[in-house]
Protein backbone atom coordinates (compact mmCIF):
# COMPACT_ATOMS: atom_id res chain seq x y z
CA UNK A 1 0.00 0.00 0.00
CA UNK A 2 2.63 2.66 0.95
CA UNK A 3 6.44 2.62 1.17
CA UNK A 4 8.01 1.64 4.00
CA UNK A 5 8.38 4.96 6.40
CA UNK A 6 9.24 3.25 9.13
CA UNK A 7 13.40 2.99 9.08
CA UNK A 8 13.83 7.06 9.39
CA UNK A 9 11.07 6.93 12.47
CA UNK A 10 12.45 4.47 14.48
CA UNK A 11 16.24 6.22 14.21
CA UNK A 12 14.42 9.50 14.87
CA UNK A 13 12.63 8.34 17.62
CA UNK A 14 15.60 6.61 19.35
CA UNK A 15 17.76 9.81 18.33
CA UNK A 16 15.45 12.05 20.24
CA UNK A 17 15.32 10.11 23.54
CA UNK A 18 18.85 9.89 23.64
CA UNK A 19 19.13 13.50 23.33
CA UNK A 20 16.43 14.09 25.82
CA UNK A 21 18.44 12.34 28.41
CA UNK A 22 21.59 14.15 27.61
CA UNK A 23 21.76 15.47 30.56
CA UNK A 24 21.46 12.46 33.55
CA UNK A 25 24.32 11.53 31.47
CA UNK A 26 26.59 14.28 30.32
CA UNK A 27 27.87 17.67 32.29
CA UNK A 28 25.84 20.42 30.81
CA UNK A 29 24.50 23.93 31.54
CA UNK A 30 21.01 24.92 32.35
CA UNK A 31 20.92 25.96 28.65
CA UNK A 32 22.51 22.83 27.21
CA UNK A 33 20.19 20.95 29.11
CA UNK A 34 16.96 22.93 28.18
CA UNK A 35 18.29 22.77 24.52
CA UNK A 36 19.02 18.94 24.57
CA UNK A 37 15.35 17.42 26.60
CA UNK A 38 13.56 20.20 24.09
CA UNK A 39 14.88 19.50 21.03
CA UNK A 40 14.96 15.69 21.63
CA UNK A 41 11.53 15.27 22.94
CA UNK A 42 10.54 17.09 19.63
CA UNK A 43 12.59 15.20 17.69
CA UNK A 44 10.66 11.91 19.19
CA UNK A 45 7.28 13.34 19.10
CA UNK A 46 7.75 14.02 14.78
CA UNK A 47 9.24 10.44 14.79
CA UNK A 48 5.98 9.73 16.61
CA UNK A 49 3.95 11.32 14.21
CA UNK A 50 5.72 10.07 11.08
CA UNK A 51 5.63 6.40 12.61
CA UNK A 52 1.64 7.42 13.02
CA UNK A 53 1.17 8.92 10.03
CA UNK A 54 -0.69 8.01 6.91
CA UNK A 55 1.57 10.56 4.59
CA UNK A 56 4.10 11.27 6.91
CA UNK A 57 5.84 13.73 4.16
CA UNK A 58 5.01 16.96 6.17
CA UNK A 59 6.72 15.26 9.58
CA UNK A 60 9.77 13.87 7.54
CA UNK A 61 10.07 17.75 6.75
CA UNK A 62 9.56 18.97 10.21
CA UNK A 63 11.92 16.22 11.17
CA UNK A 64 15.01 17.80 9.00
CA UNK A 65 13.96 21.31 10.30
CA UNK A 66 14.13 20.21 14.11
CA UNK A 67 17.77 18.49 13.39
CA UNK A 68 18.71 21.66 11.76
CA UNK A 69 17.78 23.72 14.45
CA UNK A 70 19.66 21.04 17.04
CA UNK A 71 22.91 21.23 15.21
CA UNK A 72 23.07 25.29 15.45
CA UNK A 73 21.51 25.08 18.91
CA UNK A 74 25.31 24.83 20.29
CA UNK A 75 26.06 28.47 19.10
CA UNK A 76 22.70 30.08 19.68
CA UNK A 77 22.63 28.56 23.27
CA UNK A 78 25.99 29.95 23.92
CA UNK A 79 27.35 25.96 24.99
CA UNK A 80 29.42 24.96 22.43
CA UNK A 81 31.88 23.78 24.63
CA UNK A 82 30.22 21.87 26.72
CA UNK A 83 29.55 17.59 25.41
CA UNK A 84 26.31 18.35 24.88
CA UNK A 85 27.16 20.32 22.12
CA UNK A 86 28.29 17.09 20.56
CA UNK A 87 25.29 15.65 21.35
CA UNK A 88 23.62 18.51 19.36
CA UNK A 89 26.20 18.75 16.34
CA UNK A 90 26.24 15.03 15.68
CA UNK A 91 22.49 13.66 16.30
CA UNK A 92 21.94 17.41 14.90
CA UNK A 93 23.27 16.50 11.24
CA UNK A 94 21.73 12.89 11.08
CA UNK A 95 18.02 13.45 12.28
CA UNK A 96 18.26 16.67 9.14
CA UNK A 97 19.79 14.21 6.36
CA UNK A 98 17.76 11.76 7.64
CA UNK A 99 14.76 13.73 7.66
CA UNK A 100 15.51 15.56 4.51
CA UNK A 101 16.21 11.99 2.66
CA UNK A 102 12.86 10.51 4.06
CA UNK A 103 11.09 13.75 2.66
CA UNK A 104 12.59 13.82 -0.83
CA UNK A 105 11.99 10.34 -1.26
CA UNK A 106 8.16 10.72 -0.56
CA UNK A 107 8.36 13.63 -2.23
CA UNK A 108 9.63 11.81 -5.54
CA UNK A 109 7.49 9.08 -4.70
CA UNK A 110 4.78 11.21 -4.95
CA UNK A 111 3.42 9.82 -1.48
CA UNK A 112 0.54 12.43 -0.95
CA UNK A 113 -0.70 11.66 -4.02
CA UNK A 114 -1.30 8.03 -3.51
CA UNK A 115 -2.20 8.05 -0.08
CA UNK A 116 -5.40 11.09 -1.70
CA UNK A 117 -5.88 8.44 -4.30
CA UNK A 118 -6.13 5.15 -1.76
CA UNK A 119 -8.67 7.13 0.63
CA UNK A 120 -10.71 7.91 -2.31
CA UNK A 121 -10.61 4.75 -3.67
CA UNK A 122 -11.85 3.53 0.06
CA UNK A 123 -14.26 6.02 0.32
CA UNK A 124 -16.39 5.06 -3.43
CA UNK A 125 -15.99 1.31 -2.07
CA UNK A 126 -17.42 1.79 1.53
CA UNK A 127 -20.25 4.08 0.08
CA UNK A 128 -21.27 2.56 -3.02
CA UNK A 129 -25.07 3.35 -3.69
CA UNK A 130 -27.52 1.47 -5.30
CA UNK A 131 -27.92 2.81 -9.04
Amino acid sequence: MFRNTRVPGVAALALGLFTATTPAWAATTPVSAGATVGLGALTAMYAVWSLLARDPTKDHWALSVVGLIMLMSPWIGMFAGSAAAWVGWIVGTVVMVLGGAAYVRDETGNLAEEARVQQLATYQVQHRTAA
